[in-house]
């Protein structure tokens, strides 16, 4: 039989894979049993945003057909039959399962949605109606504390940062339309409270899994803010040395955790930064573009290299 084992061990050797990369080859190479679990946790997380990008088509169609109180009442019912298999799974003793762990953050989602449509056809709160959004974080953070449940926990993150009037993308902090202080301030100050958060919860759960969760939040959070602040005079001298030390300490926690994610945010943020601060104010587009690609090839070069140095084995 074909084998390429002696090649896989010859590029292990010369430093051209590391262990783990080296490892699943010979695995699938030998025909072992190899795990699965990134895939399947991807095709899940895939399946939710599906049903649930569906459930804003159910709503949009037979609104009529059904009435707000029929379609409320069925999201509801659709929302609990989710939760059934965590629930059963927490009432045995059991941590629910990866499955289980995605048909509950199904269900928050869901009954995210129905919230928010129950708010919008029946003025719930009246005037008082973006503080369902608070609502839904206490509700989602209570589930994620229950079961034990980092994605619900990011659902409860996610409410908590859309009521501080901060947006879920990266695309928000740089609207020129509505950047401003304002945005930044309120994007920094839910990164405090995130991070205050996280250092409650590690004290009172030394063990906690939802530490990695809480970084993930903050560093976006505060960095976003940073870049808010680059945008205008005088808050870019503010803005600037704040985003400098988010990304040192984004780098130094990845470099720390081994995870690669946080090495990215700090390159990629610093860059952006950098780009927001620099180029509005330079005179020609070409000159504009020539700090640009300066930027991003000095990002990338930087970023290849703490790759590296991250993947090099400890002396």
């Amino acid at each position: 039989m074909h084998t390429l084992e002696h090649e896989f061990r010859a590029l292990h050797a010369e430093g051209v894979i590391d262990d783990a990369t080296a490892a699943r080859a010979l695995a699938r190479d030998g025909g072992q049993v190899f795990s699965v679990h990134a895939e399947l946790r991807a095709t899940l997380y895939a399946g939710v945003l599906l049903v649930t990008s569906g459930v804003a088509m159910v709503l949009a169609r037979h609104l009529d057909r059904i009435g707000p109180l029929g379609l409320v009442a069925a999201i509801a019912i659709a929302a609990l039959a989710c939760a059934v298999p965590a629930v059963r799974a927490r009432r045995a003793g059991r941590t629910p399962g990866t499955a289980a762990e995605y048909l509950l953050l199904l269900a928050a989602l869901l009954a995210s949605a129905d919230l928010a449509f129950a708010e919008r056809q029946f003025t719930l709160l009246g005037p008082l109606w973006s503080w369902h959004l608070l609502l839904l974080a206490g509700v989602h953070a209570a589930i994620a504390y229950a079961f034990a449940s980092p994605l619900v926990l990011a659902a409860s993150l996610t409410a908590l940062a859309g009521w501080f009037g901060v947006g879920g993308t990266l695309g928000d902090a740089l609207h020129f339309g509505h950047s401003s202080p304002e945005l930044g301030g309120r994007a920094l100050a839910c990164a405090a409270l995130i991070v205050a958060w996280r250092h409650a919860d590690r004290r009172a759960r030394p063990g906690s899994r939802f530490t990695e969760v809480f970084d993930h939040f903050a560093t976006n959070l505060a960095s976003w803010g940073a870049i808010a602040w680059c945008l205008e005079s005088p808050w870019l001298f503010a803005g600037l040395p704040l985003l400098g030390a988010l990304a040192f300490a984004s780098a130094r926690r990845g470099f720390d955790t081994g995870r690669e994610a946080f090495l990215v945010y700090g390159v990629v943020y610093a860059a952006i930064g950098l780009v927001a601060a620099i180029a509005p104010r330079l005179d020609g587009l070409t000159v504009q573009l020539g700090v640009v690609l300066i930027v991003v090839c000095t990002a990338a070069a930087t970023l290849w290299r703490l790759r590296r140095r991250l993947r090099e084995p400890a002396p």
